[in-house]
């Protein structure tokens, strides 16, 4: 299990209750850190990171994401361009807010579903399952997520 700090591991263990053994802090590089991961005999793979690490994964991008690449995941999970006008030129960290607050756990949920995809599609290992949880800093929880 991978996760991206103290709220990412503390809402996962709420929930699943793994053995401390199983938690891998990430760092700022997701990308990085996952395929540092040893995978051969894993079956699962969880990752419990805040909106921007999951945005990086859906793009599979170690850097900051550009705000152009996330409006354009964004539209692929169904937000309409008119509703993307006002952040064109807005930090990325600024959508999650507006997503989470506005309750579009819908599109939240797609997010987590494009982090899977990208990431299993990456990592080419068809046995292995990874398992995409968005959590909110603020409120120390799991919002959204591939399950």
């Amino acid at each position: 299990m991978l996760y991206r700090g103290d709220a990412a591991k503390k809402s996962h263990r709420h929930l699943f209750s793994l053995d401390e053994a199983c938690y891998r802090s990430a760092g700022e590089d997701m990308v990085g850190s996952v395929l540092s991961v040893d995978l051969k005999d894993v079956a699962r793979l969880h990752i419990s990171v805040c909106w921007e690490m999951m945005v990086r994964m859906a793009l599979w991008t170690s850097g900051p994401p550009l705000i152009h690449d996330v409006l354009a995941l964004l539209r692929k999970a169904g937000v309409a361009d008119e509703e993307l006008l006002p952040f064109v030129a807005a930090d990325v960290r600024d959508l999650f807010p507006w997503l989470y607050y506005g309750k579009r756990f819908d599109v939240l949920r797609k997010i987590c579903n494009l982090a899977k995809a990208k990431t299993e599609s990456k990592l080419g290992n068809k046995k292995l399952l990874v398992y995409c949880h968005l959590v909110s800093d603020e409120a120390e929880k799991i919002v959204a997520s591939n399950l």
